[in-house]
């Protein structure tokens, strides 16, 4: 799995491509916890480039956003074909972690942090 990082601002914006699941799921969750770890406070994960998400992409998700919340930052979640998003759906992780419909305003619910 390739996951591209960027920075807009205040806000590190992170893209996995491909497929999130016992694969891809660790490199993922290597890169957030790197970005939490050098300080980042404010993260999109956008998963506009996901084809697919299993249940180790939500446990990467979760772990990262209860990692964010101990820390006062927030993690936003926006993108996702209609299976990652009923996965979401099924799963509550719409609860747990903002979800925006575009980039734009994940980014902007991301400010919202600080």
């Amino acid at each position: 799995m390739t996951v591209v990082s960027r920075q807009s601002g205040s806000v590190m914006i992170v893209t996995p491509q491909g497929r999130f699941d016992t694969n891809g799921g660790p490199e993922v969750e290597r890169v957030l916890a790197d970005h939490i770890e050098r300080g980042a406070r404010q993260i999109v994960l956008d998963l506009s480039q996901i084809e697919y998400i299993s249940s180790i992409g939500l446990r990467v998700i979760l772990k990262t956003a209860m990692a964010m919340i101990k820390k006062g930052g927030r993690v936003v979640l926006c993108g996702g074909n209609d299976h990652v998003r009923t996965v979401f759906q099924l799963s509550g992780v719409m609860i747990m972690s903002l979800h925006a419909a575009t980039l734009e305003e994940a980014i902007s619910k991301a400010q919202e942090a600080h």
